[in-house]
């Protein structure tokens, strides 16, 4: 059992990822890469970019907020067990 609700152990991933991000840019902006680690830390930022951008693609995205809520009406059904619904051709015998 864990101390932490699943809600909030998302928002820490989240957190970290975007902490991750910015420490990234920090990094490429202020600090001297060599040029032959330079391909590594670009290709190692633009993963951390994608996250990031997962991360608020989830908590502003709108099915975060359920905006567009599926079609909740209950399904009846309408046919009898004498009579079921064919599913594949041939099955109407």
């Amino acid at each position: 059992m864990s101390w932490l609700s699943r809600s909030t152990e998302r928002l820490f991933i989240g957190l970290l990822v975007l902490a991750m991000f910015a420490g990234a840019l920090i990094i490429m902006t202020f600090f001297t890469i060599p040029d032959q680690n330079r391909d590594v830390v670009i290709q190692l930022v633009g993963g951390v970019n994608t996250l990031a951008g997962l991360v608020i693609g989830y908590y502003f995205g709108s099915t975060s907020k359920n905006d567009n809520p599926v079609d909740t009406q209950p399904v009846t059904v309408t046919n009898t067990k004498a009579n079921p619904v064919p599913t594949k051709e041939g099955d109407d015998e």
